[in-house]
């Protein structure tokens, strides 16, 4: 019992606080303690690194479609679903039928396209006639222009009549059921209605990706925003090449004070819509930053700080963070490359700097 009382007392002399001359001659702390104590209590160091060695923060990351590569395929009219002939996952070509809509607008638009087409073959008729008249002296011109407008009118109107059935087809013994053709090649992402679901006009039935490129929406922490640009590498959990930053919200969510990132992903697999991942966002380092370990930094009178070996002892320096990854902490401090602060055996060393 007597010894260990000794030692206790051996121990509290040892780590007995006090002044020293920090960088540029401002007086700093200096925490004396004995190679002897650091071992007891459990004190550790790390390496200091440059600020362009830090790998930035992490954050969830979903994978989406980029704009333009989810092509819906739609119902020109609206109706009921029959049956949709095509699942999730299913690749199919464009022109594929997906699904069968029953609408009683589908007979009318049939009718109106061929109603378009005969209005044109009249309409060139009856221009092709004015032109000869013209010709012949018993029209004038702006009567055989008119009758050309008339052309011009008609074939619109038909033009626009074929485009409304462009991507549907009719189906035997079906009155009034047209099949919906698939719009692009790819995989089918959603099917968005079932049988017997009813569809607005212009309604998705089926949704298909076209593939080739992925992308993935993240929303990074707001504190790292000025550290992001376009083009900005982005490291994916589990896969070597790395993703790029391709759009940035201009605006921070205030509820979760994160901003929307957009990431392109590498084209090295053909990636699952809707998944996981874990991305880390490779910051540009400011100038005069350095990358300490996360564990280095501790709250102190209101303020951040380091313990920074400073010979028999550790020094206590004042630390701004920038910016914290789940490892590291890009800091603002009087530190350097190559110094060595502690990161274990912190709440000693804080006990010490608070009640010297």
């Amino acid at each position: 019992m007597a010894t260990t009382s000794v030692a206790r007392a051996l121990l509290a002399l040892a780590l007995i606080p006090t002044l020293a001359s920090a960088r540029d001659d401002a007086p700093a702390v200096v925490l004396e303690v004995a190679a002897s104590a650091r071992s007891a209590l459990g004190i550790d160091v790390a390496r200091v690194e440059s600020g362009d060695t830090f790998t930035g923060a992490e954050a969830s990351a979903t994978v989406i479609a980029p704009p333009g590569r989810l092509r819906a395929s739609s119902s020109p009219f609206a109706g009921v679903v029959v049956q949709p002939l095509v699942m999730a996952g299913v690749t199919v070509e464009r022109g594929t039928p997906v699904a069968i809509v029953n609408s009683p607008d589908f007979a009318a638009a049939q009718a109106a396209r061929e109603s378009a087409a005969i209005e044109v073959e009249h309409a060139e008729h009856v221009a092709e006639r004015a032109t000869r008249m013209h010709e012949e002296g018993l029209l004038a011109a702006h009567d055989a222009d008119e009758a050309w407008l008339a052309v011009r009118t008609a074939r619109v109107a038909h033009e626009a009549a074929v485009k409304r059935l462009v991507n549907v087809r009719a189906v035997d013994d079906m009155p009034g059921s047209f099949e919906v053709l698939a719009t692009a090649s790819g995989v089918v992402s959603h099917v968005h209605a079932s049988s017997g679901t009813r569809v607005d006009a212009a309604g998705p039935v089926v949704s298909v990706f076209e593939g080739g490129e992925y992308w993935a929406r993240a929303h990074a922490p707001a504190r790292i925003a000025d550290l992001l640009g376009l083009g900005t590498p982005v490291r994916i959990e589990g896969h070597t090449e790395p993703g790029y930053v391709v759009a940035i919200d201009p605006e921070v969510d205030a509820r979760t004070r994160s901003i929307e990132v957009l990431v392109s992903l590498p084209n090295d697999r053909a990636w699952r819509l809707g998944r996981i991942l874990q991305a880390t966002f490779e910051a540009v380092a400011p100038e005069n930053t350095v990358s300490i370990p996360a564990s280095a930094m501790v709250a102190l009178h209101g303020t951040h700080v380091v313990f920074v070996e400073a010979g028999s002892g550790f020094e206590v320096r004042e630390a701004e963070m920038v910016v914290r990854s789940r490892e590291r902490i890009l800091a603002r401090a009087d530190l350097a490359p190559g110094d060595r602060v502690a990161v274990a055996g912190l709440a000693a060393l804080k006990n010490m700097a608070e009640n010297p």
